[in-house]
């Protein structure tokens, strides 16, 4: 079998095939992406800063509103707005017949002796244990 081998075919060299880009044509197109590249940079950081502005901007707004309302806040806990206050949802102060006193170790969520105090107390207080159990005091853990 014969291989067939191609014949060799002396051509012309064109001027374009012996020359690449000038250099002068490398350097203009690298001197245009510079350039390019400068000004997108620059409108970037434009951008930027106009937004570290606008939220400054907003920063500083929300801080004014912040304090402005804690000033409405601290003017409401005063002593004569709360008085106001009540008198218009028609609160009167507490009566002395009404002040409980209750003992320390039973708001700080201890187990109450169960040898002390009468025994009727004893008793009311498991019924109330019973009946509403969440009515005691927990201790804060």
């Amino acid at each position: 079998m014969k291989h067939w081998k191609p014949t060799p075919v002396l051509r012309r060299r064109f001027d374009f095939d012996r020359k690449g880009m000038p250099l002068l044509v490398w350097v203009l197109g690298l001197i245009l992406v510079a350039t390019f590249v400068e000004v997108w940079q620059a409108t970037r950081v434009s951008e930027i800063t106009l937004q570290i502005d606008r939220a400054e901007k907003a920063l500083s707004q929300a801080e004014a509103r912040q304090s402005y309302v804690e000033s409405q806040l601290a003017a409401t806990r005063t002593r004569p707005a709360l008085a106001a206050l009540a008198r218009r949802i028609g609160m009167k102060p507490a009566e002395p017949e009404q002040t409980v006193i209750v003992p320390a170790t039973y708001l700080a969520g201890a187990e109450l002796p169960e040898g002390g105090g009468r025994t009727l107390v004893a008793f009311a207080r498991r019924v109330g244990d019973f009946l509403v159990p969440s009515a005691r005091a927990r201790s804060r853990h």
